[in-house]
């Protein structure tokens, strides 16, 4: 019997010594295999490579956007003892003492397991929470919590205390996007570490525990968060760590909002746009983890000033004139660098829809558009001097007509192109566009790089008046031709871009290309300069148009119905664009599209002209032409007549034309001659009118 019993003892030894061998096996083969899976040391040895795209003014020094997750990986002796202090009291104040794993810890979290029947409870220690982050899944299964320990003490047999906490605290997520203790501390307090209060460091340690409920994003997340940071905060007291002083010196501060939708982006509109070229550029990159380093071209100080002028003067119109939102771009007439780019008064003020972006956005340009019908005009030989009769006119028919109206409501009878440009003047504008042929100034608006037009059919001949909608964008690229003398710039908002390795992979190489010709543009910068020929549109806003000792050349405009109000700008060096209005269309008062743009047009353009030298726009060379209204004199032999009784379209600079009639707008141009002469007050006017 005795000898049964102890064969029976020695059976079970046997069993149970077979089943510890298989269990050792599994473990062995189970660990070997994660321990081969491995990544080498180098993952941790290494810097932490910084994962979003990072968008600079042209200076390199200010962030002004982000895409994808903020990293900014920081060294174990840069990262203030506070925050080791704090992130041990939240996740496991015994780090320094155990070996990768707390087996008080997993009792405890067995126990509270089998209570609850849940798998809720993991007594992870930051070395396990690290080993998780790093090659795990966050799946609850008892499988999965013996890879994080196996992980967990190799860990701890290749690394140092201090570099897997270093590698933990750049690599944990603190939300929002932020993946480290420094991307944290920078985006939710805009601090630099040895800056952050204990309650800012306990708000901080206490996020990566959740994320999604304890980032302080939302209102209902600030009393779940006070909880847990005051819980960190009673850990530090009782394990010694803080003073009692620190300690009631922080519990009861206050924790509010610490970012709004767009935290940490400077010159929205720019910055999203940049984003969206970079798009366009690397449609196969990944932007949020691609690492790109880029330097654009915005002048920070630049774009400060003028969202600061957009913002005081929008305001003022809103109250005096109903326009609530105003916009503002810059760029270097030279290389076609953007420098401003300010999209609406508020980016974030949803009221005027600030997050449109009016430089960008179509709208019509008025009385802005012209310019490039003179230009079109000029080049087929006629002089400024040239007579065009400012009166009543049909462009239309008796049962299509149209009829477009001045600005001042008034007609000034025969003026000369200098003074239609300068002055702004509505009907001769229609008429230049109409000698010019409209299909040659819409191949001119075509290679001064507007391109947004894809019917210009559509408008007719009020496409003179600036009926298309163009951007502001175009608009200040088209006007670059005229400040480079007949050159069209290239244009860009990138000045470089390297790749995560800091390798330049781009970098902006400015093109011109001859368009127009120079006798062209040169007259008309010699209209568009003159502060004289100007004063009867301007009147008490003249002075606004002016800078002195500068030569600046201005046109501003108007759309229909009185929508949008523009002011553009520039001299040789510069353009500056402007545009005022409600982003919804609603109409302005009529009238005071000048009273809008100028102001902040002339505040702006002073306090930076100063930073440019002082060039002045090459002259024209002096020509007549001897016939009748191109020499500028509108009596003749042939009695008082519209332009195309002398001239034929097709052949402006050769014989008159045989038979006028056979111009489809002869005979309303004429009538509107006719009715100017047949009234005895414009008879006084033109006759002591001078020219």
């Amino acid at each position: 019997m005795r000898n049964l019993f102890k064969k029976i003892i020695f059976n079970f030894l046997l069993l149970i010594g077979l089943f510890f061998f298989l269990f050792i096996s599994i473990v062995l083969i189970i660990s070997s295999y994660l321990i081969s899976e491995l990544p080498p040391s180098e993952i941790i040895n290494n810097p932490i490579p910084g994962g979003s795209t990072q968008i600079y003014d042209r200076s390199g020094n200010i962030l002004i956007y982000e895409i994808g997750l903020r990293r900014y990986p920081v060294k174990y002796s840069e990262i203030p003892e506070k925050i080791i202090l704090a992130t041990l009291a939240a996740e496991d104040d015994s780090f320094f003492h155990h070996r990768g794993i707390s087996l008080k810890g997993i009792i405890r979290s067995i126990i509270l397991n089998i209570k609850t029947r849940s798998l809720n409870y993991g007594g992870s220690t930051l070395t396990q929470q690290l080993a998780r982050n790093l090659f795990l899944s966050n799946e609850k299964s008892i499988f999965r919590k013996i890879k994080e320990i196996i992980l967990a003490l190799e860990l701890e047999r290749r690394f140092s205390k201090e570099k897997i906490l270093e590698y933990y605290l750049n690599s944990i997520n603190y939300g929002s996007g932020n993946i480290g203790i420094k991307a944290a501390a920078d985006f939710y307090f805009n601090k630099n570490l040895q800056s952050l209060d204990w309650s800012e460091v306990a708000i901080l340690v206490s996020i990566p525990k959740s994320p999604k409920n304890y980032a302080p994003i939302h209102e209902e997340n600030l009393k779940k968060l006070k909880e847990r940071r005051d819980f960190v905060l009673n850990r530090l007291f009782s394990l010694g760590w803080i003073s009692k002083e620190e300690y009631q010196e922080v519990i009861n501060k206050k924790i509010s909002i610490s970012q709004k939708k767009y935290t940490k982006i400077f010159a929205p509109h720019f910055a999203l746009k940049v984003k969206q070229i970079l798009e366009k550029m690397y449609p196969d990159l990944n932007l949020e983890t691609a690492g790109l380093k880029v330097i654009t071209t915005l002048n920070y100080q630049y774009q400060k000033l003028a969202e600061e002028i957009i913002k005081e003067k929008a305001n003022q119109n809103t109250i005096k004139y109903g326009a609530k939102n105003a916009s503002l771009l810059m760029m270097d007439a030279k290389t076609g660098e953007v420098l401003v780019m300010v999209g609406s008064k508020d980016f974030f003020d949803e009221s005027i829809q600030g997050q449109v972006n009016m430089t960008t956005w179509p709208r019509q340009p008025g009385s802005a558009f012209k310019p490039i019908s003179y230009v079109t005009l000029f080049q087929l030989g006629y002089p400024p001097e040239t007579i065009i009769f400012d009166t009543p006119t049909n462009f239309g028919s008796e049962y299509k007509p149209y009829r477009p109206n001045n600005f001042d409501k008034k007609f000034r009878g025969p003026v000369n192109l200098k003074i239609a440009l300068a002055q702004s003047i509505n009907i001769p504008a229609v008429k230049v566009f109409y000698l010019a042929d409209p299909k040659r100034v819409i191949e001119n608006a075509k290679k001064f790089g507007i391109t947004s037009i894809k019917n210009y059919g559509h408008y007719g001949l009020s496409l003179a008046l600036g009926t298309a909608e163009i951007s502001m964008i175009e608009m200040a690229r088209a006007y670059s031709v005229f400040a480079n003398d007949g050159e069209l710039v290239s244009q860009s908002l990138i000045l470089k871009i390297f790749n995560n390795k800091n390798e330049l992979i781009y970098e902006y190489q400015p093109k011109k290309e001859r368009v127009i010709d120079s006798q062209s543009i040169r007259i008309l910068n010699n209209i568009l300069k003159d502060y004289e020929a100007r004063r009867g549109l301007f009147t008490n806003s003249l002075s606004l148009t002016k800078i002195e000792d500068y030569e600046i050349a201005l046109k501003t405009g108007t759309s229909q119905f009185y929508r949008d109000a523009w002011t553009f700008g520039y001299t040789p060096n510069f353009i500056v664009g402007v545009w005022a209005g409600n982003t919804d269309g609603k109409t302005l008062k009529e009238g005071l599209s000048i009273i809008l743009t100028l102001p902040i047009w002339n505040e702006f353009t002073k306090k930076i002209i100063k930073d440019f030298p002082k060039t002045n726009f090459l002259p024209p060379k002096y020509f007549k032409i001897n016939k009748p209204m191109l020499n500028g004199e509108w009596f003749s032999d042939y009695g008082i007549h519209d332009i195309l009784f002398y001239v034929d379209k097709n052949n402006p600079l050769g014989s008159m034309p045989k038979n006028p009639y056979l111009d489809s707008q002869f005979k309303n141009w004429e009538e509107g001659v006719n009715w100017w002469l047949n009234n005895s007050e414009n008879l006084n006017y033109f006759q002591e009118y001078e020219f």
